[in-house]
């Protein structure tokens, strides 16, 4: 519909000045008219046959019906009148919408099924509870509930779904209009690769962040790390996050995610979500140094770990076709859990990359995290590496970063690779 909502536009206009003109019959738009209604009532039919079947009683179907037939009646006769007044595209587009949200509804839904079934069970953890607000009981709620998937208290699992459905349905009405055909294609490999992958490191390997916002640019963010030792206990320790982001206005950006991990003899699990956000300072170049602030809460998904909060100054410096980022801050545990011995937990992070065309800048990153407490005074007992890495965005929508670092202490991998894929929407 997407795709072809001008023509059908274009071609609906024509058959009405057809019939008009009298070149054409009435009765053609009748029987037009005619098998779009026997299509829906064929649905209906197979309906009221679940509803039967279901044990449900006659007096309550007939009434059912009738109801439905009023309501429906009253709704065409506001949807017509609508349609004159609306072009069909633009009426197309907005059921296009109405699709997607219903899709991502019966997935997110669908995903529920398998949480009672037993699967997933790291992923069951309740997100918030709006029940107060509104009741799923509730007709609007019942409503919202069978249109859209809305759900009073969801799980870490029909979240992601949800979102994870929507992003992709939005993301290939994008790349269709567009006509990115290649990038589709790029893309849905790309998408393959992720969810066969197992990376990332007991320091988790991170994103470093510019203080530059994209205002009205949607993302879907995949970001890992693997590390590799001859010891055991250092090596395949795994860290995954999943991020989708967006930027509000020309200085704030949001973002919400799922992280998980894995030790060297453990299997991977859901570790937290985080709620993110990043304010850019002024305005890019106003200053010597481009400037922003990173503040970050992780909600623990893993019995009694604590929860934690995260702040991170952002730096950028661009002297020619040579740009410098550095990440400051720390991490400091918080929540009933929480133990606060030895303060929070200090983090460098740089990289200096030379750009060479959009598509390829090579460059070096550096990733110290300095611990706390009695650590900080013992460089052995940091985590520190350093290696080359390479940037770059490929159909101008798809951005990658990936980094091969040396550990540089004794508490640290031998060797460790980080990948970053981000899919970017502007809307």
């Amino acid at each position: 519909m997407r795709t072809h909502a001008r023509d059908v536009a274009m071609h609906l206009k024509h058959v009405g000045h057809e019939v008009t003109d009298g070149k054409l019959p009435l009765y053609s738009l009748s029987v037009i008219i005619g098998l779009a209604i026997l299509r829906e009532g064929s649905e209906i039919v197979l309906f009221i046959y679940g509803m039967a079947l279901s044990g449900q009683s006659i007096t309550s179907i007939v009434a059912g019906s009738i109801t439905g037939v009023i309501l429906g009646g009253i709704t065409g006769i506001l949807f017509y009148y609508g349609l004159l007044k609306i072009p069909t595209k633009y009426a197309l587009n907005i059921t296009s919408w109405l699709l997607m949200l219903l899709v991502a509804g019966l997935a997110s839904q669908g995903s529920s099924y398998l949480l009672s079934a037993g699967y997933f069970n790291g992923l069951s953890y309740q997100v918030w509870d709006t029940s107060w607000l509104l009741s799923e009981e509730s007709i609007i709620g019942k409503s919202l509930h069978t249109l859209v998937g809305y759900t009073a208290r969801p799980s870490i699992l029909q979240l992601l779904v949800y979102t994870a459905t929507l992003v992709s349905l939005l993301a290939a009405v994008h790349w269709l209009d567009k006509r990115h055909k290649k990038l589709l294609a790029a893309a849905t490999v790309a998408v393959f690769l992720l969810c066969s992958i197992h990376s990332n490191s007991a320091y988790a390997l991170d994103e470093i962040y510019s203080p530059i916002a994209e205002p009205g640019e949607l993302s879907l963010e995949y970001n890992g790390s693997r590390t590799f030792d001859n010891q055991s206990d250092k090596n395949n320790a795994q860290e995954h996050e999943l991020a989708l982001e967006y930027g509000m206005t020309d200085r704030l950006v949001t973002e919400v995610s799922a992280g998980f991990s894995k030790e060297p003899d453990g299997a991977l699990r859901m570790e937290d979500g985080e709620i993110e956000g990043r304010w850019q300072f002024f305005e890019q170049g106003k200053y010597w140094l481009d400037s922003g602030m990173l503040a970050a809460y992780d909600f623990s998904t893993q019995g009694q770990n604590p929860d934690s909060l995260e702040l991170k100054l952002l730096l950028q410096k661009d002297i020619g076709r040579i740009t410098s980022t550095a990440n400051v801050g720390f991490t400091q545990n918080i929540g009933e859990y929480a133990t606060h011995t030895g303060g929070p937990d200090y983090v460098l992070l740089w990289n200096t990359r030379y750009r060479y065309n959009p598509y390829f800048e090579p460059g070096i990153e550096l990733q110290s995290d300095f611990g706390n407490g009695q650590t900080l005074n013992h460089f052995s007992e940091q985590e520190h590496y350093i290696g080359p890495a390479i940037y770059g965005k490929l159909f101008g929508a798809l951005k990658y970063q990936a980094a091969w670092l040396f550990g540089t202490s004794n508490a640290s991998a031998q060797s460790a690779a980080r990948l970053l894929v981000e899919y970017e929407m502007h809307f």
